[in-house]
């Protein structure tokens, strides 16, 4: 799988003797921003058009995508807005993208979140992204990513938190269903291991389930380096209900050395979408 907006990954811009062309083409320049998954509900601007666009260079490689979240006051019921004040740049060296989020002041907002993302790139493949924190440096995640078949089969996630005296290292080890080129589900597990603690210790298991899929071309195919539209950016074709549940991990008395008990799966997130296309059955995505 050709992924994640890529032309050439090996060489710098004047390196022009090792570029590498993409089998696949395609170059989205826009979407409507609701056909993503943000983490909080959305509502429409109706100062703007909702749409998330890409800019590139010549090499047709991502450098700019412009519109992102305006999060509201969690009392105000509406969980954010997408804004074209908000942005994020993209910087291509070797086998390395950095993303980093940028707004141009506006309404009294100076600052955006998740300042910066570094992915790592091998054979046209995402293989590593790791998360800096924008407050504290020390502070990271990384997430490796596993493939079979030009298909991505898992990946995980590993973050520390460091106390005085002790430290923590978290754990979110995922696993990808497909069905007909299309993803199924995700199932994540999520556990940790203290400093303090004998054993590994699993928290929780959530499982990611996509239907309804139509048989359109994947606009989002390339698009698996942002976060909001990762998911979609894996199939064939293009699903129309998203699931998520959710189950906890107890131990008997509380006893980590014990087999641990899941609970019974609760559904915690649901989403669906109605697609328009057009007279050749291809999807509107730039619609709403």
């Amino acid at each position: 799988m050709l992924i994640a907006l890529l032309t050439i990954l090996s060489c710098n811009d004047d390196d022009t003797e090792n570029l590498i062309l993409p089998e696949d083409s395609f170059k989205i320049t826009s979407y409507h921003g609701f056909y993503a998954q943000y983490d909080t509900q959305l509502t429409q601007n109706s100062a703007q058009d909702d749409l998330v666009k890409f800019e590139y260079d010549q090499f047709n490689r991502i450098t700019k995508r412009i519109g992102d979240v305006i999060y509201t006051s969690p009392n105000s019921g509406v969980g954010g807005y997408l804004h074209d004040k908000l942005y994020t740049d993209l910087t291509y060296s070797n086998n390395k993208i950095d993303l980093e989020n940028k707004i141009i002041p506006f309404g009294g907002l100076t600052t955006t979140s998740e300042n910066k993302r570094t992915f790592t790139i091998d054979y046209n493949e995402i293989v590593q992204k790791i998360n800096f924190d924008q407050y504290d440096p020390l502070q990271t995640d990384t997430t490796n990513y596993t493939y079979e078949n030009n298909k991505l089969t898992s990946y995980i996630k590993t973050s520390n938190f460091i106390g005085s005296s002790w430290s923590t290292r978290y754990f979110e080890e995922s696993n990808l269903y497909y069905t007909n080129e299309n993803l199924d589900s995700i199932v994540t597990v999520s556990s940790r291991k203290s400093t303090d603690e004998q054993y590994l210790v699993f928290v929780k298991k959530e499982t990611q389930i996509f239907e309804g899929y139509d048989v359109a071309q994947n606009p989002f195919r390339k698009l698996q380096i942002f976060e909001e539209t990762f998911n979609r950016s894996l199939s064939k074709n293009n699903f129309t209900t998203y699931r998520k549940k959710s189950s906890n991990y107890s131990y008997p008395a509380n006893d980590y050395s014990q087999t641990p008990v899941v609970t019974t799966p609760v559904e915690v997130a649901y989403q669906t979408w109605s697609f328009a296309y057009d007279s050749t059955g291809e999807w509107l995505y730039n619609q709403f």
